[in-house]
């Protein structure tokens, strides 16, 4: 082994510049050949405006137990798509909002401070504008990729080359805020009085293009599927190198090349290692890290946009599209975010992303008639949230047919998750966590109670699959009826059984919580009480 790391070592001190993109191709490698477990990854997903009101078309009835259910129509595409056996469907957390401002808004029962709060898990900073609340520290994602042993953060030896990902298929916004259209966030800067100048969001990138050139463009990973192709392009680079080698074997004095001799026997070794590898797979199994396609350029609105009383200059791409009825960009742009989400992972540049389809405040337009439903005025298209406030049935079932969608585009993501292969031989979601989140519970009245939330996980990560999680004995009130009674638990309590399934103390957010003076924004209620039981095994 010792051999192996200074042959390994020499190697990559030969690669140069290439080292970074080459040492997760060679991690890959090394644990396919040795039989390695395969990294933790987390993914946090977000889709705007919640659930049906009453969460009756998204969570099972009364009568469901935590492993006999059925999901109704907006979660039913999890169940249509086989991910049943990978999910469990949580309710009965509340977002609890406090802030550091003694003057200020905690955010409560708005789109703004949801994002800003479910994300981080601390009270804001304060509000900015009409609703832009400023995130009081780092998000979960970030916390964690910093903070755990697992995640290949900057200060691990195995540090991935892009850290984490943060990616979009729309951020358009109310006022053009940043809180709705923000999940991840950096600590914010301790000396700055300024409240937008101290927080600090992490812009999501929204073309897909320019996704692919940064983390794909440059790399040496393969492209195909066939085992005999990988093995050949892998080869490719490697007899690049050697030329290279013998290149340089006429330029350096002689007192270099005992070590340009063990950068040789380093590729000769690394070349017998994809030999094995690859040179007696069959099937599609042998190529984990591939290439992907390289996607299109999605074209975007763009100039001031209006509806409702509300307005945003953003560019965006939109669901619906005039006189084509079966083109969708938004839909698709999604979809491929996603995956070159999936393909960072097994090659393993990044083990943390966060996506979001669109801002809290979103600014997507879809048609006024949508999978059956048609919304209030007869509309031949509109945004999705600029008319979301209002409470009438017509416009409630178009929203929850978004949500239904919403719901199956996710899930046909992450059957992809299922059936990728991963570096240790399973699947990618079996070494994945996923959560599946939104800022609000209902969008007509911006109601945080019993929220509507779904984490997915394969056989690695611990996740107790097919089960539907009631929380039950918190100090909180419920959703239904209306909101009185008490049983729910502060959202916060999610982080807190997350955070030690990657190696992470829970004190590490109960302390940035606790530290400080915040203000609560309803009296008495806790920010967190424990982590959950039942989740995970």
């Amino acid at each position: 082994m010792t051999s192996y790391k200074l042959r390994r070592r020499a190697f990559l001190q030969g690669c140069g510049g290439a080292a970074a993109l080459l040492s997760p191709l060679l991690r890959s490698i090394e644990a396919r050949a040795q039989g390695m477990k395969a990294p933790l990854r987390l993914l946090i997903v977000h889709h705007p405006l919640g659930a049906a009101p009453g969460l009756a078309s998204w969570r099972p009835s009364a009568s469901a137990t935590t492993t006999s259910f059925t999901l109704p129509f907006e979660s039913a595409p999890f169940e249509a798509a086989g991910l049943k056996p990978y999910m469990s469907m949580i309710d009965g957390l509340n977002v609890v909002f406090a802030t550091r401002d003694p003057n200020g808004n905690s955010g409560q029962n708005t789109h703004e401070g949801g994002m800003a709060v479910i994300m981080t898990g601390v009270p804001v900073l304060g509000k900015i504008g009409r609703e832009d609340h400023a995130a009081g520290g780092a998000s979960i994602d970030q916390l964690l990729l910093n903070n755990s042993p697992l995640l290949g953060g900057p200060t691990r030896s195995d540090a991935t080359p892009f850290q984490s990902l943060q990616l979009a298929a729309d951020v358009r916004s109310d006022r053009d805020e940043v809180a709705p259209r923000t999940l991840s966030y950096r600590a914010p800067l301790t000396n700055q009085s300024d409240i937008g100048k101290a927080r600090q969001p992490m812009a999501p990138d929204t073309q897909a293009l320019n996704v692919y050139k940064r983390v794909f463009g440059g790399t040496v990973i393969p492209t195909g599927t066939d085992p005999a192709t990988i093995l050949a392009q892998k080869k490719s680079v490697l007899d690049y190198m050697r030329s290279d080698l013998a290149r340089m074997q006429t330029l350096i004095p002689a007192s270099e090349k005992d070590r340009l001799a063990a950068h040789a026997t380093a590729i000769t070794q690394l070349e017998a290692t994809l030999q094995q590898t690859y040179g007696m797979t069959s099937g599609g199994n042998g190529g984990v890290c591939i290439k992907p396609t390289m996607p299109p350029n999605f074209s975007e609105v763009t100039g001031p946009q209006s509806s409702d009383g509300a307005s945003t200059t953003g560019s965006g791409v939109d669901y619906y599209v005039p006189n084509m009825p079966s083109s969708h960009p938004h839909l698709d742009l999604g979809l491929t975010q996603l995956r070159l989400i999936k393909t960072a992972f097994v090659c393993d540049y990044v083990r943390v992303a966060t996506f979001m389809w669109s801002a809290g405040t979103n600014w997507v337009v879809f048609p006024g008639t949508f999978q059956g439903a048609t919304i209030a005025g007869n509309r031949q298209s509109t945004p999705h949230h600029p008319p979301s406030h209002t409470g009438d049935a017509a416009t409630v079932n178009w929203l929850n047919q978004i949500n239904a969608f919403y719901s199956n585009a996710t899930a046909t993501a992450l059957q992809e998750f299922v059936n990728q292969p991963d570096v240790d031989g399973g699947k990618l979601i079996d070494n994945t966590i996923i959560v599946y989140l939104t800022e609000v519970a209902r969008a007509n009245d911006h109601n945080q109670q019993n929220m509507p939330l779904i984490v997915f996980g394969g056989k690695n990560t611990g996740l107790k699959g097919g089960t539907f999680l009631k929380v039950t004995g918190g100090p909180l009130p419920q959703q239904q009826p209306g909101g009185a009674g008490s049983g729910n638990r502060p959202f916060n309590d999610l982080w807190l059984t997350l955070l030690p399934k990657f190696g992470v103390d829970a004190k590490l957010l109960t302390s940035a919580i606790d530290s400080g003076k915040s203000y609560l924004g309803v009296s008495g209620a806790p920010l967190y009480t424990g982590p959950l039981t039942g989740l995970f095994s």
